[in-house]
């Protein structure tokens, strides 16, 4: 069965991005990545969260060897 969840945990988030689980929390935090707290807790709406992450760009490195 799919999980039928609608947010995801901060620590899942963390998990899906590679990051440490507080760096997450601190982009939760500053508005960065899409949160809502709900009873003392952060969820990240799945819907919210990817389409945050589809719209997220980097910048093109203009130097091949990344050494601008």
């Amino acid at each position: 069965m799919a999980d039928s969840r609608a947010v995801y945990s901060v620590r899942e988030v963390a998990r899906l991005l590679s990051l440490s689980l507080g760096s997450t929390y601190a982009l939760v935090r500053e508005g960065e990545i899409p949160a809502r707290k709900l009873g003392g807790r952060w969820v990240i709406p799945k819907k919210r969260f990817h389409a945050w992450l589809d719209e997220c760009t980097v910048a093109p490195i203009d130097d091949p060897e990344g050494w601008a």
